[in-house]
């Protein structure tokens, strides 16, 4: 049965109205007056009706709630009789709550006011403390937090106030060209790793459930992802946990000893940048009699830790090679000169082109061996030298007795270009060694370094034994005049006196190679003549050997300037190799292949190796490097496992292979990713021995790094200095 709250009818009780502000003072007692309260609480209550005219006479309308009608009835002039005394109207229930409703909202805004615009606010307002890190560089909110002048409602303009608020981490943390992208990896790169690997989901349901549900794609991930603040001044931000690495990798699996994917030749992935065989060396080499005093007797004499611990380093050429190979170097045991033949007067058939009618001025008839390739380099420079070369093709310039007008001709072109040369190098000094090897002025540091500083006055003396009227010959011969008539000639080695003690001739070579010294020949005399006494002088040494130590040095009887290594990490070696490894033409070729031979003077490819890459050919003059700026995917510290490995140290981990061709990645193969390796690959088993629930742990992050790529460590700025100014205050960055 259906029944109403209340009655409507008007005259039988009164209409409560609970949505007004007030009520009738009298409500309480249960006869609260018909016309209420004002809406401003005022009382309007007269008369308890308001009487009705029928007819002629007026009728009593009083509510039957209040007792119906009165017995005394309306006035003659219509008016109640029955008056009502005025009450003190009260706040309705919903009255009393907007009331406290508005005061709770202004004691909210008053709270409000004082909080964010007082002297503490910084404390009212934080969600907690920061990390140490953090609060070293961060003073105000807008220091790290972006404000968007409206809330971000559709997909786009999350995005893009997720961007702009990771570009606050980035103003302190550099991370590479793409720092949102998952490991700072491309799309491409994304993509080749993901094929990689087979498309197994398998593992625990939850795992699968979350990846499922937060799968993006390629797509950016914000640093808020991954890293979260206001935990507090200790508080491990970068700590990310396994199950979170999980999330979203293809191939997920429930621990490291249970899942994860087999190591694939790790940790080589190239040959060494330096041919170093330990395997003959330990078994061969350091076990010799020989150099029992100065072999090494394990890995840490040769390999150090870097500052982090983290890579191993070979230690300097002194204290690793040096006592064994120092020797050999300087040219200790070389067959031959210890020098390199730079600048020689090559052999000329000299009659047969005075007998073409081919003027060649003065000229040693005893000289020997072709032009050096350093000389080729030389003269290819000038255009004279360049066409002489070209027309005389296979003809010998030693030995013309075959050879055609054209290439005789060609023959004594050259031979002037060769005298030009010399003349050029004996008057104008190193400048003219600057420009004929391609230099571009007085600060080129790879031309500079070619010329070996060469001293000046070498050549002027050279010039004055070997060719005593050089320089007027060129001259003549440039303005196009007669030759003048050649001097006597001057003996290529005089005698030069011995000590009392050994009455001997000296060697042919020793007295003209001093350069303070100026050769004189001997006086002629008859067997009848009676020879003055000598008084005794000092014997001058071989010089090659005056230059032990490295340099340039002569020898009059060949006619050629040599130039002597000075040991490990010569300039001159090392600019010349980096010039020609980068040249394909004939001559640089020429020259790469004698200092590069396995007998060359100084040896350096003897354990330098060569890598042809597509950024370029380039020798390895160093051993692998710290790249502290460089990020891999994988990470191992070395320093912390020095204390586990036991009696067996490195080789607990590096077992050397015994059935490696090791020397066959090197030679004439310039590709450093085929190789084999001296020791055997390290594999899951070996870490999973220790890395397990309880012991040395199983963390995703213990081994593997996020963030990766080449970049430099954060830039840590002093509280209360802000991106804008850092980035105006820093200079621009060099190119590339």
């Amino acid at each position: 049965m259906r029944r109403l709250l209340q009655s409507f009818i008007h005259n039988r009780k009164l209409y409560n109205r609970p949505q007004d502000e007030w009520t009738c003072g009298r409500a309480d007692e249960g006869c609260p007056c018909i016309f209420g309260p004002g809406s401003k609480g005022e009382c309007r209550a007269t008369f308890q009706c308001q009487p009705a005219r029928k007819g002629d006479r007026w009728v009593c309308t009083r509510q039957i709630s209040l007792g119906g009608a009165c017995s005394a009835g309306p006035m003659p002039d219509g008016k109640c009789s029955c008056a009502v005394p005025p009450c003190q109207p009260k706040r309705s229930l919903r009255g009393q709550r907007r009331r406290l409703t508005w005061l709770a909202v202004l004691a909210a805004l008053g709270g409000a006011v004082l909080i964010l615009g007082g002297k503490n606010r910084a404390e009212w307002n934080s969600p907690g403390p920061i990390t140490s890190q953090h609060a070293t560089s961060a003073q105000r909110c807008v220091d790290c937090h972006t404000e968007p002048a409206l809330p971000p409602l559709t997909p786009a303009g999350v995005r893009a106030h997720a961007h702009a608020q990771d570009q606050k981490c980035l103003n302190c943390h550099e991370l590479g060209p793409q720092p949102a992208m998952p490991h700072g990896a491309s799309a491409a790169r994304l993509a080749e790793l993901t094929s990689a690997r087979p498309a197994d989901t398998t593992g625990p349901a939850i795992l699968a459930a979350a990846r499922t549900l937060t799968a993006r794609g390629g797509s950016e991930l914000a640093c808020a992802s991954c890293h979260s603040e206001h935990h507090g001044r200790d508080f491990d931000i970068k700590r990310v946990g396994s199950r979170e690495c999980q999330v979203c990798h293809q191939q997920q699996f429930a621990s490291f000893a249970a899942g994860h994917p087999d190591f694939t030749s790790y940790p080589y992935e190239r040959r060494t940048r330096m041919q170093f065989d330990h395997r003959t060396h330990w078994q061969k080499h350091f076990s010799d009699s020989k150099f029992a005093a100065v072999a090494p007797t394990s890995c840490t004499v040769c390999h150090e830790p870097v500052e982090d611990g983290r890579q191993m380093r070979v230690k300097g050429f002194a204290q690793t090679c040096a006592p064994c190979h120092a020797g050999q170097i300087a040219g200790e045991g070389h067959a031959g000169d210890k020098g390199i033949s730079f600048f020689r007067l090559p052999a000329f058939d000299v009659a047969a082109l005075r007998k073409a009618g081919i003027a060649t001025g003065e000229y040693p008839e005893f000289a020997e061996g072709g032009l050096t390739p350093f000389m080729r380099w030389m003269l290819e420079g000038d255009d004279k030298a360049r066409t002489a070369l070209a027309a005389l093709g296979d003809a010998d310039p030693a030995n013309l007795a075959k050879a055609t007008p054209t290439q005789k001709a060609a023959a004594g072109q050259l031979l002037w270009t060769v005298k030009d040369l010399f003349a050029d190098l004996a008057t104008q000094g190193q400048a003219v060694l600057v420009r004929r090897l391609g230099g571009t002025g007085k600060n080129d540091p790879e031309a500079a370094a070619r010329v070996g500083q060469l001293p000046a006055d070498n050549i002027v003396l050279a010039q004055q034994s070997w060719l005593p009227g050089l320089l007027a010959e060129v001259a003549a011969h440039r303005r196009g005049d007669a030759l003048p008539e050649r001097p006597a000639a001057v003996p290529v080695a005089a005698t030069v006196a011995t000590p009392a003690a050994a009455p001997a001739k000296a060697p042919a070579s020793a007295a003209s190679d001093d350069l303070l010294l100026t050769d004189e020949p001997a006086p002629s005399a008859t067997a009848t003549e009676a020879k003055p006494a000598t008084p005794p002088t000092l014997a001058l040494a071989d010089a090659e050997q005056r230059v032990s130590t490295g340099g340039w040095y002569r020898r009059d009887e060949t006619y050629t300037l040599y130039y002597r290594p000075g040991g490990h990490s010569d300039p001159f070696l090392t600019a010349w190799l980096d010039t020609t490894v980068r040249d394909t033409a004939p001559t640089a070729t020429a020259i790469f292949a004698q200092l590069s031979a396995p007998d060359a003077i100084g040896l350096c490819l003897k354990c330098h190796t060569v890598d042809e890459t597509p950024h370029g050919t380039r020798v390895n003059w160093r051993t692998r490097q710290p790249q502290p700026e460089k990020h891999e995917f994988t990470k191992f510290k070395h320093s912390a496992h020095f204390s586990l490995v036991g009696d067996q140290g490195c080789m607990t981990c590096h077992i050397m292979d015994g059935e490696s061709q090791y020397p066959k990645a090197f030679g004439a193969n310039r590709n450093p990713a085929i190789f084999h390796g001296n020791f055997v690959p390290i594999t899951k088993d070996s870490c999973a021995s220790c890395h397990r629930p309880g012991e040395a742990g199983m963390d995703c992050l213990l081994c593997h790094n996020y963030h990766t790529g080449e970049w430099r460590a954060p830039k840590v700025r002093a509280a209360g200095f802000h991106a804008e100014s850092v980035r105006k205050a820093e200079p621009p960055a060099p190119p590339q």
